[in-house]
């Protein structure tokens, strides 16, 4: 069941392409507020049974409240320097297409109902707020009862007004570094070479889109 979450989570969290903004805190109220709508709704999303319904509502849900923009910039790092602009405008938008096909690579389902989420903490600082939460999975019978995997929202006010999340942790790994890694390691591959990577990242996304489950199932 954890790496289940971990995955999806993973995978999740860097769906999205909104308007990059700058990291201004959220109130703690309203943090405390979205992360509880948001993580029941994402729950929910997670549990529905029918995959094109599942697909549709996750990417409609994580377009509008994860910053990809910001986080593609992040995870790219240092080595946005040895871009141009083509190849920058290249990279966000394989990056958006390959976030968007992870999480259908696999199948998952589960009861939705049996979830529990709850918000432990929220804490502010002068440019993102954090949000501790806990997704507890309940019990698989009488006797064992499964431990509560913790979840960190960091949230930004965004342009418009908008709350988004440019990073997550799942038991204290975030997400933004672990694609870093990742990422890194590809561009490290290529001799840092940066039509290389993107020619590399370019073969992944399309091998991730011939393999997302609706369409074998279609």
């Amino acid at each position: 069941m954890f790496k289940l979450f971990k995955f999806v989570f993973l995978a999740l969290f860097l769906v999205i392409r909104p308007i990059l903004a700058q990291p201004v805190a959220v109130v703690s109220t309203e943090a405390r507020q979205w992360a509880n709508f948001k993580g029941h709704e994402l729950i929910e999303a997670l549990g529905e049974s029918d995959l094109v319904s599942k697909y549709a509502k996750l990417d409609k849900m994580m377009l509008e409240d994860i910053n990809l923009d910001y986080v593609a910039k992040f995870v790219i790092g240092k080595y946005a320097r040895l871009m141009n602009d083509e190849q920058k405008q290249r990279y966000h938008d394989l990056f958006q297409r390959y976030v968007l096909s992870l999480y259908k690579q696999a199948s998952f389902s589960f009861d939705a109902s049996r979830l529990g989420f709850s918000i432990e903490s929220v804490t502010e600082y002068p440019k993102f707020t954090n949000v501790v939460c806990a997704v507890n999975p309940g019990q698989l019978n009488k006797d064992i009862k499964l431990e509560k995997i913790p979840v960190k929202f960091k949230l930004i006010r965004g342009l418009n007004n908008r709350i988004q999340a440019v990073d997550l942790e799942i038991s204290s790994v975030s997400m933004v570094i672990e694609y870093r890694k990742r990422f890194y390691q590809m561009i490290q591959a290529e001799n840092e070479n940066m039509d290389w990577f993107l020619d590399k990242l370019n073969d992944k996304v399309i091998a991730n889109e011939e393999n997302i489950l609706p369409r074998k199932v279609l």
